[in-house]
């Protein structure tokens, strides 16, 4: 049918109405005893309507939570302003009072914002620094037990020890137990 007008019909069984586009089956004259009923409609507009997108309300600036408890609520109002129908002109003059009565409030909450992010970024180089240092004295310690562990079983192979070496051996044994376990 594309773009034609198409005819609908509501008809009426046993008390409930449906759509159709068929003429309604029985008696159209509402006496049937099937208890059918026509209801004719005209034309259905199948034209496409234009239909106002509703305006998206945007993200809060990150510089939010830094302002005075004023600037905020007009930073708030001026970024909901579309989304609750505000006028163009009331728009305006609640961003003139914003740029009035907040201006260094903004510039403020901007370096608050900013000595945040620094201080972040340097907790994360210094985690990072953390974690590498404590990786490379875990490395540095696994090669010295390994080389602890080498030097054992080269003196435990060795038949020849005498009294004191037996003792510094098994002193040695301990301190590698007691280190590298």
């Amino acid at each position: 049918m594309g773009a034609q007008a198409q005819t609908r019909y509501t008809c009426r069984y046993n008390g409930s109405y449906y759509q159709s586009t068929q003429p309604c089956p029985g008696n159209s004259s509402g006496t049937s005893s099937g208890g059918s009923d026509l209801v004719y409609h005209g034309p259905v507009n199948t034209q496409p309507r234009y239909e106002p997108q509703t305006p998206r309300v945007t993200e809060a600036p990150s510089t939010l939570r830094y302002l005075s408890p004023r600037c905020a609520s007009l930073s708030d109002a001026i970024r909901t302003a579309p989304a609750r129908g505000l006028k163009y002109d009331t728009i305006r003059q609640l961003q003139q009072e914003y740029s009035r009565e907040c201006s260094e409030d903004e510039s403020e909450a901007r370096s608050k914002l900013s000595q945040e992010r620094r201080d972040q970024k340097q907790q994360q180089k210094e985690a990072m620094a953390l974690t590498k240092a404590e990786q490379e004295r875990a490395s540095i310690r696994a090669q010295q037990c390994g080389e602890s562990k080498r030097i054992l079983f080269s003196k435990r192979a060795r038949t020849d020890l005498t009294d004191g070496e037996k003792a510094e051996l098994k002193r040695f044994e301990e301190n590698y137990l007691a280190r590298c376990s």
